[in-house]
């Protein structure tokens, strides 16, 4: 069900998402262990932070003393700002030139890969006569964002040549940290390779250095790097199954239904669009209050559960806009109204997003964003400290 993400009008949503901030608060104190005290942590919060509300989760990380945000829309980045948050925002992302006066007017501070950007944010800081903060971006293996390698001491001089700019950090993306370590090792060398080379040529000098991700951060050596880039750990979701092994995440989010009708069907009927589901015997079956409207996939259908009063129940057939069904003939006393967990824990039992991405065909991420961005957002919330 599409709703407006805020506490006050959750109660009538008939699918939402409980936000633990608790959890948030434990994994960002895991994070910033494993980071190390001389590394500092910005935190991405990019995507709404992943499907989980990024205003929220900012305003917690703010009072926890997080280092940065990350985000890549520009219109986040000005929603925390009207929200009354402080801290440093990085854009994690290139931008367009004829948005470089939104970012200084919300002192937003870009990544910097193109000499058009750069010229723009410049004339600006001349006419507010104030430098403004950057981050050039160098491509070393993603492929996606970034001056080419060979070409960052040359850009990286140009940029520093511009008065109204002040160079404060230099960062690289992993394309292949969850996959490929050796690849990634020589990835780590290479850079600071060039920022070595860059403070050896010039006069400046980089506060902020920054590679690695969740990945990075849990498994990679972060010597010479000064901070790091925290994303999907944030959110308790795992970027291997080798990283549970070396910190203990938490899960932030949760996502739950209502049952909105039962009924028994009888051997040889079918089951939603193209009857992809025909019973095989008699069964009694829950209609439940969320489809692929909410982020809930269609690629799900006949291959997902859900959980009522605790237990695993099938669904079955084909995930309809806004509502699935399940096979609850194996538990007892199922009602109108009784709450199922699509992502989350009840009971003894638990649904995780990795188990949801493996049957997508996905990354867990994918998930949390996708049902997070649509449902009305239930704040559990931490004591202020």
């Amino acid at each position: 069900m599409n709703s407006p993400s805020t506490q006050e009008r959750f109660a009538p949503a008939m699918a939402w998402a409980e936000i633990d901030l608790k959890a948030v608060e434990h994994n960002f104190s895991v994070i910033k262990k494993a980071a190390g005290q001389q590394v500092k942590v910005l935190c991405v919060i990019k995507a709404d932070a992943y499907g989980h509300g990024n205003i929220p989760i900012a305003k917690l990380l703010e009072r926890r003393g997080v280092d940065m945000l990350g985000i890549s829309d520009l219109h986040e980045g000005i929603a925390l700002r009207k929200a009354g948050i402080k801290v440093p925002i990085l854009m994690v992302e290139n931008t367009l030139v004829e948005h470089a006066k939104y970012l200084a007017e919300n002192k937003i501070t870009p990544i910097i890969c193109t000499d058009e950007l750069a010229q723009a944010l410049n004339a600006l800081g001349a006419k507010q006569h104030r430098k403004i903060p950057v981050h050039i971006k160098v491509d070393t293996g993603m492929g996606r964002l970034g001056v080419a390698a060979q070409d960052a001491l040359f850009f990286t001089r140009s940029i520093s040549d511009l008065p109204w700019l002040k160079i404060e950090g230099i960062c690289t993306h992993f394309p292949l940290s969850d996959k490929d370590r050796p690849f990634t090792l020589r990835q780590q060398k290479e850079f600071l390779s060039i920022v070595r080379d860059i403070q050896k040529n010039t006069s400046i000098h980089f506060e902020h250095i920054h590679a690695a991700n969740s990945m990075g951060i849990a498994v990679y050596p972060l010597k010479g790097f000064t901070m790091a880039r925290a994303g999907l750990i944030l959110y308790g979701l795992y970027p291997a199954s080798n990283v549970r092994a070396r910190i203990s995440l938490r899960p932030v989010m949760s996502v739950k239904s209502r049952v909105t009708f039962v009924k028994k069907v009888a051997k040889g009927q079918g089951i939603s669009y193209g009857h992809r589901f025909i019973a095989s015997q008699g069964m009694r079956i829950a209609t439940i209050a969320i489809g692929y409207n909410d982020g809930y996939l269609r690629t799900f259908s006949n291959k997902t559960d859900v959980l009522i009063h605790g237990q695993r129940c099938p669904v079955l057939g084909t995930v309809t806009m806004d509502q699935i069904m399940a096979d609850i003939s194996h538990v007892a006393r199922v009602k109108i109204g009784d709450e199922v967990c699509v992502l989350g824990r009840q009971g003894k039992n638990e649904i995780c997003a990795d188990e949801l991405a493996r049957i997508a065909g996905t990354i867990s991420y994918e998930i949390t964003c996708l049902l997070g961005s649509r449902a009305a957002k239930l704040l559990k919330s931490c004591k202020r400290r």
